[in-house]
């Protein structure tokens, strides 16, 4: 359990907060590349509760900047994208990407006005398909981020989002807690001797197979540059005498997780606070040998339940929600098809996650040994906003170089007693 301070510390995410000072210094997923058309309409983009829109200018250039117009407030939503700038609509004032006015051509000839005015203006830079923004102070800037899957054109990868009714930190601990995968997930994760994907034609989900029923996994932390890794131990089906089930997830502060993938994918997801009560949630698999075929992509959408205009509206917030208890099937409880009633893995984590409530109260909850990772990650966090307000100390992963783009997670056996980073040794060649 966390007290009501401290829960505080790891949820507040506003300019005046210590997360909020802290998700502040690294670079966060802002939209995806192909949401921004050169000279197209600026997108509206709400991140760690402030108000902005992106846009690609008509030579190709982004800008991240305040929505709201800094002479009458009109949304730059509705501006004109043109070489200069966005231009309001309203008395055709131009913003730049850098926070300058360019024209105010309702002001009398030879006014300096422009060069007094000021408004919010973030760093902005395109990596693979994301386009990724900086909301810090400017003179610490860090390193751009990549990871593997940045220099892999769109058609090697697959992103996944939804918008989650919660805060960021509940969300984020669902894929750092590996036990619940044994129960919440029974419909999608069967127990079988391999590891393997097929489909459920009947209930139309992916059936991803493990080579373990065990639903108490032994944990082990592992601290690191970037955040720290752990191994979720479990006793195999066969040969479980003289092997160990292995599987092993990265935490990348401040919102990333990076997990075992199928056979020839790699994935991880990014939990972005959209303000203190919702959270943006990207869920990014790729293939680096190979294009991905639009089928494949359909699928993937479909049994995540993750489809725009079917799943969810255009602004990604889902039919699924508290109101119509995230549309459980309970006849499919009672006849026993499904476990949860739920359909889809990510939708499974929606529903529980937003059924905690905006902002959880951990201050009642109960940890058992299950728990390790999660508690790690709160440590982890809560002890980098603390330090940074308190010491200005650099946040997790900027006080050392860390490789981004190196880093993997891995699954697989090893013998008894055998170190589990066997797992995530690279193949040899």
């Amino acid at each position: 359990m966390l007290t009501a301070d401290k829960n505080e510390t790891l949820c507040r995410t506003g300019a005046s907060t210590p997360m909020g000072q802290l998700m502040r210094r690294y670079w966060l997923p802002v939209c995806l590349a192909a949401d921004l058309v050169a000279g197209g309409a600026p997108k509206r983009v709400r991140l760690l509760g402030e108000n902005l829109v992106a846009f690609r200018s008509p030579d190709g250039s982004l800008g991240l900047i305040d929505e709201a117009c800094p002479h009458r407030g009109v949304s730059l939503a509705l501006a004109r994208n043109e070489e200069c700038g966005l231009r309001c609509l309203y008395h055709g004032w131009v913003m730049n990407g850098d926070g300058q006015v360019a024209e105010t051509p309702a002001e009398p000839e030879g006014s300096r006005m422009k060069e007094r005015v000021k408004f919010a203006a973030y760093p902005v830079r395109e990596s693979g398909v994301f386009v990724f923004g900086y909301m810090g102070p400017p003179d610490l800037q860090p390193p751009p981020l990549d990871f593997d899957f940045s220099d892999l054109p769109a058609s090697h990868v697959i992103v996944m989002r939804s918008r989650e009714e919660c805060n960021w930190a509940q969300c984020i601990e669902g894929v750092l807690d590996s036990a619940h995968s044994n129960y919440l997930h029974s419909d999608g994760i069967k127990p079988k001797g391999g590891l393997s994907i097929t489909e459920d034609t009947d209930l139309k989900v992916a059936q991803f197979t493990r080579p373990s029923n065990d639903g108490a996994p032994r944990l082990e932390v592992e601290q690191q540059p970037y955040g720290f890794r752990y191994a979720a131990l479990r006793r195999p089906m066969k040969n479980p005498e003289s092997n160990t089930y292995v599987r092993v997830t990265l935490y990348v502060a401040p919102v990333y997780s990076i997990f075992p993938a199928p056979k020839g994918w790699a994935s991880m997801q990014m939990f972005v606070p959209i303000d203190d009560e919702h959270t943006m949630f990207y869920y990014v698999l790729w293939k680096r040998e190979a294009p991905i075929d639009e089928d494949t992509r359909e699928r993937y959408l479909e049994q995540h339940g993750m489809r725009v205009g079917l799943d969810m509206d255009e602004q990604f917030r889902k039919i699924g929600k508290r109101d119509n208890n995230w549309m459980q099937d309970r006849e499919s409880m009672t006849s026993g098809r499904s476990f949860s009633g739920i359909y889809g893995i990510n939708t499974e984590d929606f529903a529980v996650q937003e059924s905690m409530g905006p902002i959880v109260n951990r201050a009642r909850e109960h940890l058992g040994a299950s728990d390790l990772a999660v508690i790690h990650f709160r440590r982890t966090i809560i002890d980098a906003a603390e330090k940074l307000a308190r010491e200005g100390a650099a946040p997790v992963g900027l006080g050392q170089q860390v490789d981004y783009k190196a880093l993997s997670s891995g699954e697989g056996m090893v013998p008894v007693g055998a170190d589990w980073r066997l797992v995530c040794e690279p193949e040899p060649a």
